[in-house]
């Protein structure tokens, strides 16, 4: 019993890490999934904010977590290997992607109409980012 707890709060602590903590990672491929992982808990953050329209801390966790992708796409091409030769992360990133995406937008229809533009760029970059990663595991040579 003392064990599961133990185990339990040490995933804790290990997935409420700082984004200073994720650039710390020297395996660049794990880098990038721990900087998915941290964009998906501030979304979690996120909803919260969003329900009780706190429009600052919205923008600043909004900053995060496009830091947090944008974190993981340059962990990704910093590997220098070739996405369509070693797909595995790239392909995890993109799938991860997609869920974030997917999550980001059932927060922008909580939001009033008229504030449902301030989610929008930040829709597009991910979908863009996510179509980068496709085309470099499958697009053409």
């Amino acid at each position: 019993m003392k064990w599961l707890l133990l185990l339990t709060a040490s995933i804790h602590l290990a997935s409420s890490a700082d984004l200073k903590s994720v650039q710390t990672e020297p395996n660049l491929e794990r880098r990038s999934e721990r900087a998915l992982d941290y964009a998906s808990e501030v979304l979690t953050n996120l909803r919260t904010d969003v329900e009780s329209k706190d429009w600052s801390k919205v923008s600043a966790e909004l900053a995060d977590f496009r830091a947090g992708v944008d974190l993981c796409v340059e962990s990704l091409k910093s590997t220098r290997k070739t996405a369509r030769r070693n797909p595995k992360y790239f392909k995890k990133a993109e799938v991860r992607l997609r869920e974030l995406g997917r999550r980001l937008k059932g927060l922008q229809q909580l939001l009033h109409v008229d504030d449902r533009t301030k989610m929008g760029n930040l829709i597009e970059y991910v979908d863009q980012v996510q179509d980068d990663l496709v085309n470099l595991t499958m697009g053409v040579r």
